[in-house]
């Protein structure tokens, strides 16, 4: 990557990082500029996900047997943590996130974790979730619109569905002026408060490097080496996180290493990991429904970082929308989650979704 500059090499890490590319249906790695996360309406939901539902399958994507909707629902209310996968734009992966956790409300002490809000915030969340402030309130002081930026409506109703339980709201996430630091300046070149912010790190686990070198490869290999596709908004580390961007400095900072884009991706999966274990411990009754990137929500990210942390029940579930060009089958092939919740949706309605998505 040596010879790609420092927008064309973080372009690659916007879909790395979020853990979307890769995956058939996902157009847009960043964030729409200005963000309908700050939309009109009064909540400013302007995604009807809940309209988004399709006949549903789920597969043990271990063995690839069918298994029935029942079982899977009762296999999740069993796990202490379930970390739900999405991409970030598509509408029906957030409809699977609400279906999770409509089943899982009747839980004695139910926690939605959310890789959209980042520690910093806790106190908003949990303002929120108290009814002392509205959801106008909570994007404004979290910073939703510029840190996240995704359409406010592709969350409302699943936060709503969990405050209406009086359950929890998390902030996983780490902060994007520690991890900013990080992918220019390394760990080091943090202060002992900013190192304080870092959980115990596991940046020698082979299976997560190969994942992400692999993805690294697919996106940057090749053609994208020559001629890298010129972003249309500042391109970051991530496209939630904004971690990374040169522009409007006086001096760019230096081209981040594979390594440091690396070390950021850990801290992420880690610091959601720790946060959400941290939570489980405090409530040993818990059940804790985890939403972020697919590429947090696999075997070696959050997962296992979370059954390091002693919290040994936790599954991952990955929505794939069934279009007949080999998603399912690429999910299958070498597993890295629990559960695959299939879609069905109709070749007049994939074209619907692919005219309008072009518009």
């Amino acid at each position: 990557m040596s010879g790609m500059s420092l927008r064309a090499l973080l372009t690659i890490a916007i879909l790395a990082a979020g853990g979307c590319a890769g995956s058939r249906g996902y157009t847009e790695p960043h964030p729409p500029a200005g963000g309908a996360a700050s939309g009109g309406a009064a909540e400013g939901a302007t995604a009807n996900i809940e309209a988004a539902g399709l006949p549903l399958q789920v597969l043990d994507a271990r063995t690839g047997h069918q298994m029935e909707a029942a079982a899977f629902w009762t296999a999740l209310a069993g796990a202490r943590a379930v970390c739900v996968g999405e991409e970030h734009t598509n509408p029906h992966h957030h409809w699977v996130q609400l279906e999770v956790v409509k089943h899982l409300a009747a839980q004695p002490r139910l926690a939605l974790g959310m890789e959209m809000f980042q520690r910093p915030f806790q106190a908003v969340l949990d303002d929120y979730a108290a009814g002392k402030v509205d959801a106008a309130a909570l994007r404004s002081r979290s910073g939703y619109a510029d840190r996240w930026g995704y359409d406010w409506g592709f969350y409302a109703p699943t936060i709503a569905a969990v405050v209406a339980t009086k359950g929890a709201l998390l902030a996983l996430n780490a902060p994007r002026e520690l991890t900013k630091k990080v992918v220019h300046h390394g760990l080091d070149s943090l202060t002992p408060e900013e190192k304080a912010q870092v959980p115990e790190l596991n940046l020698k686990d082979a299976a997560h490097r190969a994942w992400f070198d692999t993805l690294m490869e697919d996106m940057g290999g090749g053609a994208a080496h020559a001629s890298p596709p010129a972003p249309t908004t500042a391109p970051v580390a991530s496209p939630h996180h904004s971690d990374a961007d040169g522009s409007g400095d006086a001096a760019a900072p230096s081209m981040p290493s594979p390594d440091a884009i690396y070390t950021v991706q850990v801290i992420w999966d880690e610091t959601m990991a720790d946060t959400s274990a941290k939570w489980l411990a405090a409530n040993p009754q818990g059940h804790l429904v985890i939403l972020a990137g697919g590429g947090h929500c696999h075997d070696s990210a959050i997962v296992n970082r979370l059954k390091r942390r002693g919290v040994k029940d936790v599954v991952s579930v990955k929505t794939v929308v069934d279009d007949g060009e080999g998603a399912l089958a690429e999910a299958l092939v070498k597993p890295i989650n629990d559960y695959l919740v299939v879609l069905t949706i109709s070749k007049a309605q994939r074209d619907a979704e692919a005219k309008k998505s072009g518009e």
